[in-house]
């Protein structure tokens, strides 16, 4: 089975992502800053889920991380860039440091783990799985860095496609809102206020999971370029 890299594993989409994938068998590695979490989530499901404890905005630690998994387990078949955040403030009056940290995650984190991370998914044949968001063909306001760092994701997903197409797939899962803790990460409290009922609406991570194995198992001789779900608001 598979070799499947997660970025942003401890909660959310990723941990969604990771117990559905596990069940179907897959070996994971399971990345994201919180140890504990991570140990929890491995410890719920087994033995083939690994722990790597990393920051994605440290080169150093996403190589070495991805370095030990490959010389354990063999080269990586998949890697699913899941870890981002964002912050919902104005630009007038945003905060700088806010800024940087949507692009160092959202941005950087992603090169990092690419950079790592090609040489083996190339020898597999591989896939890539990026997490964009309906921010990534869109500008909603309060958020325009965010929106800018997920434009980028979907210019990298395009790249690769076009420099690497018979050595890998690439795929592009674009979400709308999805009820995670996604949306307390914005320190403004009055967006905080104005958002959070919003994402609690939302689509549930499980959701989002469904789509990126659906991606992942999709037959051999085809890729699935991108998916864009956002929930049904006329449903709720």
């Amino acid at each position: 089975m598979k070799n499947i890299i997660i970025t942003g594993a401890s909660s959310g989409i990723g941990a969604s992502t990771a117990r559905l994938l596990y069940a179907k068998g897959y070996t994971l590695g399971l990345m994201a800053r919180s140890v504990d979490k991570l140990e929890a989530l491995s410890q719920e499901l087994g033995a083939n889920a690994i722990v790597l404890p990393c920051d994605v905005t440290d080169y150093a630690a996403v190589k070495s991380g991805l370095e030990q998994f490959i010389a354990a387990h063999g080269d990586i078949d998949v890697l699913i860039n899941n870890a981002g955040l964002g912050y919902f403030d104005s630009l007038v009056g945003g905060k700088i440091e806010e800024w940087h940290t949507m692009v160092d995650v959202n941005v950087k984190g992603v090169l990092n783990c690419l950079h790592v991370a090609l040489p083996s998914l190339i020898r597999s044949t591989g896939h890539v799985v990026n997490l964009g968001s309906l921010a990534s063909h869109q500008v909603f306001p309060n958020s325009g860095v965010y929106c800018a760092t997920k434009h980028a994701l979907i210019a990298i997903s395009n790249s690769l496609r076009l420099e690497i197409p018979d050595k890998l797939r690439v795929t592009t899962i674009s979400p709308g809102s999805v009820d995670t803790p996604f949306i307390h990460s914005t320190s403004n409290p009055q967006m905080l206020e104005q958002y959070k009922d919003y994402f609690a609406a939302g689509l549930r991570p499980e959701m989002i999971a469904e789509q990126i194995v659906h991606a992942i198992e999709a037959p051999a001789g085809s890729v699935i370029s991108e998916i864009i779900i956002r929930p049904n608001r006329a449903m709720k």
